[in-house]
């Protein structure tokens, strides 16, 4: 079985497409759309690159070391997303690439007056809690995908270049719904790094962390949080794009990663995360991450 985290591989370019053994564009076009599709076949260092336009970056295959201005470096890989604004200059090394393996990402990018229509519907119809406004933060540029961010990533891949008469309107529809979920990706980062504006999920996350390994009901998360049941549901699934308890199951999983590397005790990690069955967190654990407990272990 795949990882459904990643972006599915794209036909790479025939010899006779290639121009350049770096940084090989393919374009296809659409309505304040383009997908660019870049390919490397030689191991390559600080090569330029920027775009006009919005762009979100997504690795297929091999590796890059990414290079911004006063930002560290970092490694690339498949399952990662980078999203940027017009402009901004980036130098990227190929450190793996090769004539039989050649390093490929793609690159969506996106006009402006698109992105601006999309975020302000949502501000307009689906506000925020307190009155914060939707927008793509330019600070949590690098994303690791989920599987519904990948799902539609690779549908909308599937449409620019399919032969679709329709593929404008369709492209346009599922590009709403990718963008939703990346602002939501982004909002469980921000969360995560405690850089979140909503002080009521803040709030939440902190309980949650220091009661972890008791039982949290939504009963109970709904007086942490002074709200009704649909409020909160209503919260959750709107800014972070699921639900109270499915971010409960989240975090038992991110603790019990942590206590696994710690302990290395799969009994141990499983009571200690909130879980009280080791067999049902095996196969939560395995379905979540890809791999049991045990092997996650072996693995680090």
């Amino acid at each position: 079985m795949g990882d459904r985290t990643l972006i599915h591989a794209l036909p790479f370019a025939q010899s006779r497409e290639l121009s350049t053994l770096v940084e090989n564009r393919r374009a296809f076009t659409l309505d304040r759309l383009e997908l660019n599709i870049f390919e490397t076949y030689q191991v390559s260092a600080h090569v330029p690159l920027r775009f006009d336009d919005l762009v979100m970056i997504n690795m297929i295959q091999g590796k890059k070391v990414m290079h911004f201005e006063d930002v560290k470096a970092f490694d690339y890989l498949p399952g990662q997303m980078i999203v940027l604004p017009a402009l901004v200059d980036m130098h990227i090394d190929f450190p793996e690439a090769t004539l039989d393996r050649p390093t490929q990402c793609t690159a969506l990018t996106i006009h402006k007056e698109k992105i601006d229509a999309v975020l302000n519907y949502l501000n307009e119809f689906y506000p925020k809690e307190e009155l914060d406004q939707w927008r793509i933060d330019p600070d949590l540029f690098h994303l690791y995908n989920s599987t519904e961010l990948a799902d539609l990533v690779n549908k909308l891949f599937q449409i620019i270049m399919s032969e679709n008469p329709l593929k404008d309107v369709l492209a346009d529809l599922t590009f709403k719904e990718l963008t939703i979920r990346l602002l939501q990706s982004q909002s469980l980062l921000a969360l995560k790094i405690g850089k979140s504006t909503n002080k009521i999920l803040l709030h939440l996350q902190e309980f949650i962390q220091k009661h972890i390994s008791e039982k949290i009901s939504i009963d109970l998360l709904e007086k942490v949080a002074h709200m009704s049941k649909a409020s909160l549901t209503r919260m959750f699934n709107r800014e972070l794009g699921l639900s109270p308890m499915e971010y409960v199951i989240q975090q038992r999983i991110d603790k019990a990663k942590k206590l696994l590397l710690l302990t290395r005790n799969v009994k141990e990690s499983c009571f200690a995360a909130g879980f009280n069955d080791v067999n049902y967190f095996v196969r939560l654990f395995k379905s979540r991450v890809g791999v049991t407990p045990g092997a996650f272990v072996l693995a680090r």
